[in-house]
């Protein structure tokens, strides 16, 4: 076994940031991302002389919430007795926390990998390769998840005052 706190610096806090959004939540981000770095430990003497040791280990982390969130799903899902879902409430967008607030809600509401192919996209400024790469799909598939979830976010933000826009600009919080 190796040593996986070999992983540099900044890149555990951006797979934490990178968990969070997944997950929706600071609980199951924290329990996404111990058990990566758990089983990277274990798996170290193999990850460690690979080049991309972060892209491996973020691979892990959404490997990780994909197996969780089914696992989830199984147990907790319930239809009512009308065989609807229940409505939730959006938070009103009043400051750059409301407006987290409301992203973390609106990333939530998209199907899994919807979400994800968001995040990596946006967040991580990943290609649409690495996108196929990390999801374990094809390009067309990455490119078909990003759209929509780019215009179910639209479209949920369509009553308010600003509209989505994702980013322009690269993110720079790639490892």
């Amino acid at each position: 076994m190796g040593d996986v706190r070999r992983v540099p610096g900044g890149a555990v806090g951006a797979l934490r940031r990178y968990a969070r959004l997944l997950t929706g939540d600071r609980e199951s981000a924290h329990e996404v991302l111990a058990d990566a770095l758990v089983k990277a430990h274990l798996r170290w003497s193999r990850i460690e002389p690979l080049e991309y040791r972060v892209a491996y280990v973020r691979s892990m982390v959404t490997n990780g919430h994909l197996s969780e969130r089914r696992r989830w799903a199984a147990r907790f899902i319930r239809l009512t007795a009308s065989g609807d879902l229940p409505d939730t409430s959006v938070p009103a967008a009043q400051s750059a926390v409301d407006n987290r607030d409301l992203l973390d809600h609106l990333l939530r509401a998209l199907p899994r990998q919807q979400r994800i192919a968001i995040v990596l996209r946006y967040y991580l400024d990943l290609s649409d390769q690495q996108i196929a790469d990390e999801l374990n799909c094809s390009l067309g598939a990455v490119r078909t998840y990003v759209s929509r979830g780019v215009a179910t976010l639209r479209a949920s933000r369509s009553s308010s005052a600003e509209p989505f826009q994702p980013d322009s600009e690269p993110n720079t919080l790639r490892s």
